[in-house]
């Protein structure tokens, strides 16, 4: 912004700013140069002749054995005492403001001609290697975790054993349409006082001895429709004047059906806990897909955290590795122009990446304890020491995914989308037989049979009487039931009612949850991937401004106050490096574990063969 002043007034504040700037610029540095001056000790090399000590060697700091013990800090020296404070002649009035012809604007943003392909980080190849040679190294990649897990885990061979419970529900509702076979053996000895000469002919009790035999089959159809088919067989005496012949033998095969006129004449009334039972396996089957799901995407999200930790510990490692070179450096310099405040700065730093290097090394090993316990198998948790290599690096691939598409492959394979709907095709079969129970119970009964009999004990001549001798005997009616009020049929109906139209609320919501989550995991595979570019980008110019940083301290190390302030901003150059390199990893992992939500979330990461 500027303002109009006359023209003399212009010149004079010019003046004095010029005079201000001056004072402030040079009466510091001829203050330190006189100092500088008064002791003979201090000298000042020319640009590019610090001298170095090629045969130097870094050690860790350790007490004061290594040359690191306590160093006297140089009393600082006062330069600004000698300086006055500087007043203005007159103040500084402001005229009016000036205000822009035109409003600035900004040029139209800057789009890159052809897409950034991402550089393999220099600690892929690292990864790879052990980490701790002196231990057992176990190779491990997703493919062989999600086999291992398959077979091995736990909690997925808990719910696998759903399935299973169902279909043997489902059997159990089948078998109530299996034929039944019945037999039954029966022997009798009465003895019982007569009021009535007619029925012994004199005998004051009658006496009789009965040995019977009835065998058959029971079936019952889809229909509602009950058949039972039987054969009897016996052998009688009694004392009875009037029984003729002795020591009868008798035959009857008889028949009868049941069959509903109203309530159960449906067969799917009659297959409901068949067609229940199968809902429900096949809603087991979806719940053990989920869980496998999940499980399998924890192991892999694990997986990930142990790479990226892994990663990780050899960027602390180079991070130290850097500190340790200036701090060796500093060390063979130490009598030459190291000052003391730098050599306990360096010393400080390395011992502080030191005591991160050992952190890292405990949370590689917790994730590996946590792959153990989420696989559970023993090639894993024979050698609970080995450590664990995965072999398999994030990397960024050339995939695009369409939102719509893979919303609508998720809509139809998401195992609790599925789980839903079979619970509501369960709850719509229990709804209608819940209206057929408000119906009354209206039955056709009939009965037919033949009989034969024969005297001295002939039970197979009584067998062949029943097909030859006389005619079939037969019955029929109906058998009609309702309950006054029939209200606990109709509360029935009410509860089913409800339980439909709460399913269909709770498939509606999770509708739009698995929508949302697919179009969350392919929006974060995106950003995540952009990220990964703008970070190698960032950690290009953090590695140039590190080297660049590094050469403006080696030029000006030995001088003892601008030698200080390079190298803070060396040291917090690599501290930005280091933070560079975690925000890439960190990125890369993400962006394949983005990829993996994606076939979580459209239910594509496991999938079962029919």
């Amino acid at each position: 912004m500027f303002f109009y002043c006359s023209e003399k007034r212009l010149a004079r504040l010019a003046s004095q700013l010029i005079a201000v700037i001056v004072l402030a610029v040079f009466r510091p540095l001829a203050g330190h140069v006189s100092c500088c001056a008064q002791d003979p000790s201090y000298s000042v090399n020319p640009p590019n002749s610090l001298p170095t000590v090629p045969d130097a060697q870094y050690s860790a700091p350790v007490g004061t054995e290594n040359g690191f013990g306590p160093i006297p800090v140089p009393q600082e020296q006062g330069m600004l005492h000698n300086l006055q404070p500087i007043t203005l002649a007159e103040p500084i009035t402001l005229a009016e403001p000036i205000t822009l012809a035109e409003p600035i604007t900004l040029a139209e943003p800057i789009t890159l001609a052809d897409p950034i392909t991402l550089a393999e980080p220099w600690w892929s190849t690292p990864s790879l290697a052990p980490l701790r040679p002196e231990t057992e190294s176990l190779p491990i990649n997703l493919d062989i975790l999600f086999a291992l897990t398959a077979v091995y885990s736990g909690r997925v061979q808990a719910v696998a054993q759903s399935p299973w419970v169902s279909q043997a529900q489902l059997e159990q509702a089948r078998a109530a349409f299996n034929p039944t076979l019945f037999s039954s053996n029966r022997f009798d000895s009465t003895s019982d006082p007569v009021g009535n000469t007619l029925i012994t002919g004199g005998p004051p009790r009658l006496e009789d001895k009965i040995v019977g035999l009835d065998s058959g089959l029971r079936v019952q159809n889809q229909r509602g429709t009950n058949y039972q088919i039987g054969q009897r067989l016996g052998h009688k005496n009694s004392n009875s004047q009037f029984f003729f012949p002795q020591d009868q033998g008798t035959a009857r095969l008889y028949g009868n059906l049941t069959k509903p006129l109203m309530r159960g004449r449906e067969i799917d009334i009659n297959r409901s806990l068949v067609l229940t039972a199968q809902f429900e396996t096949e809603a087991a089957k979806a719940q053990y897909q989920d869980a496998l799901q999940k499980q399998l995407f924890q192991v892999a999200d694990t997986y990930w955290s142990l790479y990226t930790e892994r990663a990780s510990l050899l960027q602390r490692r180079q991070h130290l590795a850097r500190a340790g070179e200036i701090a060796s450096l500093l060390y063979a310099r130490e009598g030459y122009d190291s000052s003391n405040s730098q050599v306990l700065r360096a010393r400080a730093t390395v011992a502080n990446r030191t005591a991160e290097l050992a952190q890292a090394d405990a949370r590689i090993r917790n994730l590996e304890s946590r792959l153990r316990a989420l696989i559970n198998a023993p090639e894993l948790t024979n050698n609970r020491n080995a450590e664990f290599l995965p072999l398999q690096t994030p990397s960024i691939l050339p995939i695009e995914f369409e939102i719509e598409s893979e919303v609508g492959t998720a809509l139809q394979r998401r195992p609790e989308l599925a789980e839903l709907a079979r619970k509501l095709q369960s709850a719509d079969v229990r709804l209608r037989l819940a209206r057929n129970q408000t119906k009354p119970t209206l039955d056709l009964v009939g009965e037919g049979y033949v009989a034969g009999l024969q005297g001295q004990s002939s039970i197979p001549g009584a067998f062949v009487d029943q097909f030859s001798e006389g005619r079939p005997g037969f019955a029929g009616g109906l058998v009609y039931e309702r309950p006054v009020g029939n209200k606990a049929a109709t509360a029935a109906v009410r509860q089913r009612q409800f339980e439909i139209a709460q399913l269909s609320h709770l498939i509606a919501e999770a509708n739009e949850n698995v929508r949302a989550e697919v179009e969350t995991a392919i929006r974060n595979v995106q950003a995540t991937k952009q990220a990964a570019i703008g970070r190698q980008i960032s950690i290009e110019a953090a590695n140039a401004e590190v080297n660049a940083l590094k050469d403006r301290w080696q030029t000006l190390g030995n001088d003892p106050r601008l030698g200080q302030l390079q190298l803070n901003d060396l040291l917090s150059s690599q501290d930005r490096l280091l933070q560079e390199e975690q925000n890439l990893l960190e990125a890369l992992v993400q962006y394949n574990r983005s990829i993996l939500e994606v076939q979580r979330s459209t239910g594509v990461l496991v999938q079962f063969v029919k």
